[in-house]
């Protein structure tokens, strides 16, 4: 592999952790939101950073991988146009404090993860279950939102 190569998944890599990093120190201190809603559904705080910095690092090797494999520059906007709505998530729960609208965001995740998911198996298989865990944590969030927005 060459020096080209290695600087490319560096950038798709850490391109989505440091857009998380950024908005995770931006939101940091609106976090306590959370601890005023009324929830059934508790998920340790340190769960979080743990399972982002996974999904950020599996979303970034999945386009960098599409990128590489795929000349399909539709997939690839979806798939930025989803991480701009992952980053918006924090901000709009967290900081915003509307849950309806975080509820709304994360449906739209889901589909635009859900289409990217199907797109990928068509075309490469082992690359479309590299979204699999990003798919699966939308679905908690979405379980999280449900319960915030049933409670509140």
């Amino acid at each position: 592999m060459n020096k080209k190569e290695i600087a490319k998944i560096a950038f798709y890599v850490l391109f989505p952790l440091v857009l998380g990093s950024i908005v995770g120190f931006l939101v940091k201190n609106d976090f306590s939101y959370l601890e005023t809603l009324n929830r059934t559904i508790i998920i340790p705080p340190i769960v979080f950073p743990i399972a982002w910095t996974i999904l950020y690092v599996t979303m970034g090797m999945w386009a960098y991988l599409y990128d590489r494999d795929f000349d399909d520059n539709k997939i690839l906007s979806i798939y930025y146009i989803a991480l701009l709505f992952n980053l918006l998530f924090s901000i709009v729960l967290f900081t915003l404090e509307m849950p309806l609208l975080a509820f709304i965001d994360v449906v739209v995740l889901i589909i635009m993860i859900g289409y990217l998911f199907i797109k990928t198996l068509k075309n490469e298989k082992k690359y479309g279950f590299i979204l699999l865990p990003y798919l699966l944590w939308l679905f908690v969030a979405l379980s999280l939102m449900i319960d915030i927005l049933i409670h509140n």
